[in-house]
């Protein structure tokens, strides 16, 4: 029998299948081996299990550590409890996880609370003081706090209940959520987050309460939402812990936030950054925004005064900020970062910048790089991506034998940058500090944020003055190409009238429909050391520099707000042309859907197709259905710059697997046919990279993507596919088949 396992900081896993069992530093047959540490007693300890009320415990022989604290007699262990055997001599650490079985999660959680004289008698008393408009609140609140943050709760709609109250309808939420689930994994994390004492008041679990049957399909992700912000709440939890008893503050407002995440290696945010400007700085804020203000909760957390945001309605930077789908997927990111960490955060010692990776760097890279960057920015790819190939292909043409790989030429531009935003928020806290008090002496800041030296002793420094530039132009080309070039000037050519009408420019017969869009493409292909006085098209009138740049700052600072407006804006109804015809079923599925249905902007669903159950035609993340056909509009392959359509088939094959078709707008009669639909894309690729001016050295794009396949809605409705319970590698993400058999 498999009663739990213990998994180790670097991912292995010991398996308890024998009880008493001791944990060894030697190899036994009654034992587990969890270590080979010559320096650590041959017995660690004892795990034992109490039947009647099916709780572990841990007897230690040895120093252990269970949830940070120091143990010298037995300990209970519960379900994700973090075990650590102190040593100074190995160079991995032996941290261990305590993790239980898959088993009904709710069927122990009961057990255990029956034997130790738990309250198990619902309240009816409490429960007819609840209206179901309270439960709804404070299920939602729940889905945006997070299960435990009773004080929150009190405060924002629940003044008049007691926590003791607030915590038993949040657990009767949590137990319901985990009837339905068939996710163990998932249920025992919840059952995990439940708090109760033996005097709180029960109320016991029902569906219609928390209408629940309505949201089978959102289970899994309302349960990992609740799992997240729990973790979150945990690690800001630790912080505030940490920061008031080592650092000796007593005023929770003197909180120093920026070391919040300042324990994690820069290398690890790299990746999915929801802007060429975000920093670290900007994580920790978002980290905190959605303690404070919750998740999803946008707005608040753009317009917090004690948050970094606050300062991009106001900046001349063009730094929009993020789509609230970009932000949450962050946020997610983020956690996934703080989980590998195990719950052992050491927040005393800051993470070493790449200094090893920056010393490969000589001066003259360092500088050629950043009046590149000052100049060009980082070029977009007609995928809507930074292409670094192109930047450094620019690079090599002003130094010789530059020999840095496309990973290492990232890293050192977001270097660049958060030195730049660090410089600037110096001096923001000077001027706010100056401004605060005239009898304050202030030392007066460093000309630069600090010294780069390379073996010469040579320096590389960043001025005021040139972080200002470099933000500025950076970020203003960087939201010109994202922004309001692609689609064929899509932005543009929607707010051309307000255009006319709000932004006036002192040049006879200008025509913003003609010449903004001359200078602004101009501009996106020479860099800003590149412009030259240009003569408009049309009315051979010359247009200098000065001008230009003028012109090009009203546009971005218009365009700017529309955005700005556009991203903390919830997504609009869809019309009734578009809108989905759901009817539920006994099952809480979806029956029907009205095509064609506008998935995205760049994505139309025309067609679901059927389900052959046969292998070939599902896989364990994707179904292919024969008939599906979606429209993607994608970068030309034949004319670089302009953007058409793409008709996506699936169609059944001659040999029992199913075939992938790509026809283009532009030419009908050459469909493109492959055995994968990532083969068909990569052909598009391939041929929109051969326009390219700087081309790409190899391609890479999921064609599953392309299709529209991995769209969470086109997902759900094809789920409900008649057949589909038949595709037996296929994992469901949204359809409870078991439930449905």
């Amino acid at each position: 029998m498999l009663y739990a396992k213990l998994q180790s900081y670097v991912g292995e896993e010991f398996l308890i299948k024998t009880l008493p069992a001791s944990l060894s530093n030697f190899p036994s047959t009654r034992g587990i081996r969890v270590m080979k540490c010559p320096n650590n007693p041959l017995i660690i300890g004892e795990l034992k299990l109490s039947e009647e009320l099916y709780q572990f415990s841990i007897i230690p022989h040895t120093e252990l550590q269970i949830e940070n604290q120091v143990v010298t007699k037995e300990t209970i262990l519960n379900n994700f409890s973090r075990i650590y055997i102190p040593c100074k001599e190995c160079r991995i650490k032996h941290y261990y996880t305590f993790i239980l079985p898959l088993r009904e999660p709710l069927k122990y959680e009961a057990q255990r609370a029956a034997q130790t004289q738990f309250n198990r008698v619902h309240d009816k008393v409490l429960y007819a003081k609840w209206t179901q408009e309270d439960k709804e609140m404070l299920k939602k609140l729940i889905l945006q706090f997070g299960y435990g943050r009773w004080n929150k709760l009190q405060q924002l709609k629940f003044a008049n209940r007691t926590k003791q109250e607030i915590k038993a309808f949040a657990n009767s939420l949590l137990r319901s959520i985990v009837e339905l689930l068939v996710n163990y994994d998932l249920g025992a994390g919840i059952v995990n987050l439940i708090e109760e004492n033996p005097d709180d008041p029960y109320i016991e679990t029902n569906q219609k309460d928390w209408e629940l049957q309505n949201l089978k399909q959102k289970l899994i992700s309302i349960s990992k939402r609740i799992l997240m912000l729990a973790k979150i709440r945990e690690f800001i939890k630790k912080f505030k812990e940490h920061q008031l008893k080592n650092l000796g503050i007593k005023d929770k407002s003197q909180l120093k936030w920026d070391y919040l995440l300042g324990f994690i290696p820069s290398s690890s945010f790299y990746s999915q950054r929801p802007s060429i400007w975000w920093t670290r700085k900007h994580d920790s804020d978002l980290i905190r925004g959605v303690y404070q203000y919750g998740y999803t909760n946008h707005l608040m957390i753009k317009e917090a005064s004690d948050l970094c945001f606050k300062d991009l309605s106001t900046s001349q930077n063009y730094q929009e900020f993020p789509f609230p789908e970009t932000l949450n997927k962050r946020v997610k990111k983020l956690v996934q970062i703080i989980q590998k960490f195990d719950g052992f955060y050491d927040f005393d010692n800051l993470a070493q910048s790449d200094d090893e990776e920056e010393k490969s760097w000589s001066i003259a890279e360092k500088q050629a790089l950043f009046n590149l960057l000052c100049d060009y920015g980082v070029p977009i790819g007609v995928d809507g991506r930074q292409n670094w190939q192109e930047l450094k292909d620019k690079l090599i043409l002003k130094i010789n034998k530059f020999d840095k790989n496309l990973n290492q030429l990232e890293k050192m531009v977001q270097t660049i940058r958060t030195r730049c935003e660090q410089m600037l928020m110096k001096h923001k806290e000077r001027e706010f500090l100056e401004s605060d008090s005239s009898e304050l002496e202030i030392e007066q800041p460093p000309s630069s944020i600090g010294e780069i030296r390379d073996e010469q002793g040579d320096e590389f420094q960043i001025s005021y003055q040139d972080s200002q530039k470099f933000s500025k132009q950076t970020n203003m080309l960087h939201f010109i190409r994202k922004n309001i070039l692609p689609q064929n000037q899509a932005l543009f050519q929607q707010h051309i009238q307000s255009v006319e009408k709000e932004l006036f420019i002192d040049i006879p017969e200008y025509d913003p429909k003609i010449h903004d869009i001359q200078i602004i493409i101009t501009l996106s292909q020479t860099g800003f050391n590149g412009l030259q006085p240009i003569t408009l098209n049309n009315i051979n009138i010359i247009m200098t520099t000065e001008q230009i740049l003028n012109r090009i700052e009203q546009l971005c600072s218009f365009f700017k707000k529309i955005r700005d407006q556009t991203n903390i804006k919830r997504k609009p109804e869809l019309k009734d042309d578009q809108q989905k015809k759901i009817k539920p079923n006994t099952n809480g599925g979806l029956n029907e859907i009205q095509l064609p249905y506008q998935v995205s902007t760049s994505l139309k669903l025309v067609s679901l197709g059927r389900i052959i159950p046969s292998p070939a035609y599902h896989s364990e993340h994707n179904l292919f259905p024969v008939g599906y056909k979606s429209i993607r509009t994608h970068a030309s392959m034949f004319t670089k710059g302009k953007r058409c359509q793409y008709t996506c088939e699936i169609l059944e094959g001659s040999d029992g697997k199913p075939l992938f078709k790509v026809t283009s707008e532009e030419d009908v009669d050459n469909p493109i046919i492959k055995n994968s639909c990532t083969g068909c894309w990569v052909h598009i690729y391939n041929k929109i990279n051969e326009l390219q001016e700087h081309k790409k050295s190899k391609v890479t794009i999921s064609g599953t993507d392309r299709f529209g396949l991995l769209e969470a809605n086109v997902q759900r409705y094809l789920e409900e596919l008649q057949n589909a319970e038949l595709c037996s590698k296929y994992k469901f993400k949204y359809r409870n088949v078991t439930q449905d058999f």
